[in-house]
């Protein structure tokens, strides 16, 4: 456990585990001729974003809102792709003030109306660079494959547009447990872009990229020659939901853990720590797990049925906590987890070194 007693609880990044992440990842990539185009989504925190650029084979640093992106360049941060359509007229016009200052800024469209407004926000000097959308049978956003070139033409027909390329990325299926089955389903989708790719790729010299993937399909998306960069976020963190399903690649550590303490044991095989659904994201089938020395301690069990303030243990009737035990817990998914503090505590070993700040934290706009 850490020498310096954190209040709880608090978030910490081992420093060792999440340098360590940082390398397999790039090294991977670049094994495989692509680059990375990390998530900050998932680690909201700008000093993050600068240490997955340093690290080096990287494209620039993706972002899920505008709000992101704009706390990024505040930060310092300058290629940035924001990966959800902003459609909003009031948004487009911060989206044009955003890209007189970010010569790297990029997003993605999924509509002609969005296209429209985006070219009349945009000038000669301040071109907007963007990405059609596809929807990779998920139904969430994008267009579906055999529509991208129609888009992407008329995209590209609006002078102060330039059209970069294509982003496919199937969240729903970085979970699936089998790695057999979600390689094949991602590189049956990734393919189908890929196609709608190649296609703008050969009528228009400015479409360069085709991008997505996450770090549940990365090892199976790498294999698409069209493929240019992969989006991947949990891998510098990770999480319980993702240390439950097969790798297919490189195995990434829980780097990320939350330091709770029990406040209660008044009940044999049962204790209450001060971690509930305020502390820690609900993810179904995935609850954290207490951890020791870097591995998960069998026979405890966390639930959530506690509420908003306390976390649920359950354990061996030969186990004994009594009330101040200190507990390092994997979260069950670091994306909304990490958004619930407003700043990560940094650790080598049993000492904290650093802290810094998740300053997009609540940046959902």
């Amino acid at each position: 456990m850490l020498k310096c007693e954190l209040d709880t609880p608090s978030l910490t990044l081992d420093l060792d585990l999440f340098e360590e992440n940082l390398c397999k990842m790039r090294d991977f990539a670049a094994a495989a001729g692509k680059k990375l185009r990390p998530h900050a989504k998932t680690h909201k925190t700008p000093e993050i974003a600068r240490r997955q650029l340093a690290a080096g084979n990287c494209a620039g640093i993706c972002a899920a809102k505008l709000s992101e992106a704009e706390a990024l360049a505040d930060a310092g941060i300058r290629d940035i792709l924001i990966t959800s359509p902003v459609t909003a007229p009031w948004k487009i016009a911060r989206i044009a003030a955003l890209n007189e200052r970010v010569a790297g800024l990029k997003l993605v469209v999924d509509d002609p109306e969005q296209i429209r407004l985006l070219s009349a926000q945009a000038t000669e000097k301040h071109p907007i660079h963007i990405l059609i959308d596809t929807d990779p049978e998920m139904g969430r956003t994008g267009v579906a494959f055999d529509e991208v070139p129609h888009l992407g033409r008329f995209a590209a027909s609006f002078p102060a547009l330039i059209l970069d390329g294509v982003q496919c990325y199937a969240g729903h299926l970085q979970h699936i447990v089998s790695y057999a089955e979600r390689a094949r389903e991602s590189t049956r989708l990734m393919q189908l872009g890929a196609q709608a790719f190649s296609i703008l790729k050969k009528e228009f010299p400015s479409c360069r990229i085709f991008t997505g993937t996450g770090t549940g399909t990365a090892p199976a998306d790498v294999l698409i020659p069209e493929v240019t960069d992969i989006q991947v976020g949990s891998y510098c963190m990770m999480d319980t939901e993702y240390l439950a399903v097969e790798h297919g690649g490189p195995a990434f550590a829980p780097a990320l853990k939350l330091i709770s303490s029990v406040i209660s044991a008044n009940h044999p095989g049962e204790a209450t720590i001060d971690a509930g659904t305020k502390a820690v994201y609900v993810t179904p089938g995935a609850p954290p797990k207490v951890v020791e020395n870097n591995r998960f301690v069998p026979d405890i069990a966390y639930s959530w049925d506690f509420g908003d303030e306390h976390g649920h243990l359950r354990f061996s009737p030969d186990m004994t906590f009594r009330p101040g035990d200190r507990l390092e817990l994997a979260v069950s998914h670091c994306d909304p987890t990490v958004n619930l503090f407003d700043e990560l505590w940094i650790t080598r070993g049993e000492n904290v070194v650093d802290n810094w700040k998740i300053t997009l934290r609540g940046c959902c706009r």
